[in-house]
């Protein structure tokens, strides 16, 4: 089992309360078409626009191609341009791992 975890930064935009508003819309549609988590990044106070995503999958190919698929969703959702996408990906295996190198 595969997971992700992906920031997507959208190009700044020149009312932020609307895009608040739009963003967690945007991050809704997202939940519910793609069964993933989303939600809106960042604080009131700041100008960007962010989504968070976290997904599962059972291969590498097909969380990538998730991933794909809201990204396009998202550039096709008229919310407007990604500006940049940062992926953390790994087996689901790599977190046992790292929880027993922590206890030594």
């Amino acid at each position: 089992m595969y997971f992700a975890v992906v920031k997507i930064s959208f190009e700044a935009a020149t009312d932020p309360g609307f895009d608040r508003k739009a963003l967690r819309s945007l991050s809704e549609k997202i939940r519910a078409r793609f069964k993933v988590c989303a939600a809106a990044a960042g604080g009131d106070e700041s100008s960007d626009t962010v989504l968070a995503i976290a997904a599962l999958g059972s291969s590498e190919e097909r969380l990538t191609n998730t991933l794909d698929a809201i990204s396009e969703f998202c550039e096709a959702s008229g919310f407007g341009r990604i500006a940049s996408e940062q992926t953390l990906m790994d087996h689901i295996d790599a977190l046992a791992d790292f929880a027993s190198d922590e206890d030594d």
